[in-house]
């Protein structure tokens, strides 16, 4: 299957040292969600499972020693997005225990979320319908998806993979829907160079990278993960960003495969 690109924007191209105009960081998050959606599902595009439960597997043990009393003590967090028909979104939706409103078929309601709380994560579901073009709807309408997994602080590495893997089970029941997947994980560096060596515990090469007076963030690619998206003509999978802190907080390191997604501040606890 080949790499789908995310041309003809870059995800960053401030060299490193240099001040970005005010509200940069915003527009370069939305890039990173933008190529999110292009991140591949596996060599041969046939497993239901993709990339995703073993890169979550790698960043894990690439990062123990570099969060502050491990992986278990930051916050991993999980996304999939992508599209299809109703018929499969509802079946996606029943395959994780979940029950959309109905009122989506008939243009009643433009966007559904169902959400669910479990010991060790919780789960989020968006089902929206796409806005009719010309006023014509077509025949076989698809309907955007995005499901997110907030994994709760201390969850056990071994629940989170098997609420990954319920999530890949779903997909696989509903028709084998393929859902593009992406993992963001943050929290306090165990010790100053902490994203340094996760790097180099990947075997990383830097393709890009970002700086200012409250953040660094450097885009690598990594042999050992499998998700990847294109910036430009590059393969990228590894974004290790480490922010300064506002008032009152601390440093934080953030890790995303392939990208980061969400912001770089130290989030409400």
């Amino acid at each position: 299957m080949a790499v789908r690109s995310v041309t003809p924007v870059p995800i960053r191209k401030t060299k490193r040292g240099s001040r970005p105009p005010i509200g940069v960081l915003a527009a370069l998050l939305v890039l990173a969600a933008a190529a999110a959606w292009a991140i591949l599902r596996g060599k041969d595009g046939g497993d239901a499972s993709g990339p995703l439960r073993a890169d979550f597997e790698t960043v894990w043990r690439w990062s123990d020693g570099a969060y502050a009393g491990g992986a278990d003590e930051a916050a991993w967090s999980f996304r999939w997005d992508g599209s299809a028909g109703l018929k499969t979104a509802n079946a996606f939706a029943s395959a994780l225990g979940f029950k959309l409103n109905g009122r989506l078929d008939a243009g009643g309601a433009p966007v559904d979320v169902v959400a669910s709380d479990y010991p060790d994560y919780k789960l989020t579901l968006w089902v929206r319908s796409r806005p009719a073009k010309d006023g014509a709807r077509p025949e076989a309408p698809l309907y955007d998806i995005v499901l997110l997994l907030d994994a709760a602080r201390q969850a056990d590495r071994g629940v989170i993979g098997a609420g990954i893997a319920r999530v890949d089970k779903a997909m696989l029941d509903a028709s084998g829907l393929q859902l593009r997947g992406g993992l963001t994980v943050r929290g306090r560096p165990a010790a100053e160079g902490a994203g340094a060596r996760v790097a180099e515990a990947a075997e990383a090469k830097e393709t890009e990278a970002y700086e200012d007076e409250n953040t660094s963030s450097l885009t690598y690619f990594s042999g050992a993960l499998g998700s990847r998206v294109l910036s430009g003509s590059k393969p990228v999978n590894l974004q290790i960003a480490e922010s300064r802190g506002a008032s009152g907080t601390g440093p934080e390191l953030i890790i995303g495969v392939p990208l980061i997604t969400g912001d770089y501040t130290m989030q409400a606890k």
